[in-house]
């Protein structure tokens, strides 16, 4: 699970008992594992007070807008719409962050929106200019 927040630091939860930050357990939003999305017993069990994180990502300087993530659960996009190019991708099993893109050079402009393809192959960027910017995954062997 993932949580955003108006000064652009993203903290990442694990879920369940995967331990991969991903949630790829196989189940789905409205089935809670059986041991509760805590750890604790069955599908409504009570979050501790304060869970901690198993990562704080502080690569965005503003308010997060965007937090999606790949079908799969292996990457997850973060991005602001109020400061130009503000977008970065994070590798979830991991928790680190790809710092070679997007590069300066890289056209995002002011990101509004993304999206991953079901077959995680390509991802989506909608912009404030009203452009759809499409990037093949080279990971991914099917799109």
């Amino acid at each position: 699970m993932a949580v955003g927040g108006g000064s652009g630091v993203v903290n990442l939860y694990q879920c369940g008992g995967g331990g991969n930050g991903g949630g790829s357990s196989g189940a789905s939003v409205l089935e809670a594992p059986a041991a509760g999305l805590w750890g604790g017993g069955g599908a409504f069990a009570a979050a501790p007070e304060r869970p901690a994180p198993f990562r704080s990502l502080m690569h965005l300087t503003t308010a997060v807008d965007t937090l999606q993530f790949s079908a799969d659960g292996q990457l997850m996009m973060m991005a602001s719409r109020m400061k130009k190019d503000s977008l970065r991708l994070v590798h979830l099993p991991s928790g680190n962050v790809y710092a070679n893109w997007p590069t300066r050079l890289t056209p995002l402009h002011y990101v509004h929106c993304g999206a991953f393809s079901p077959g995680g192959g390509f991802m989506a960027v909608g912009n404030a200019k009203g452009r759809v910017l499409l990037y093949r995954l080279h990971h991914y062997s099917s799109a």
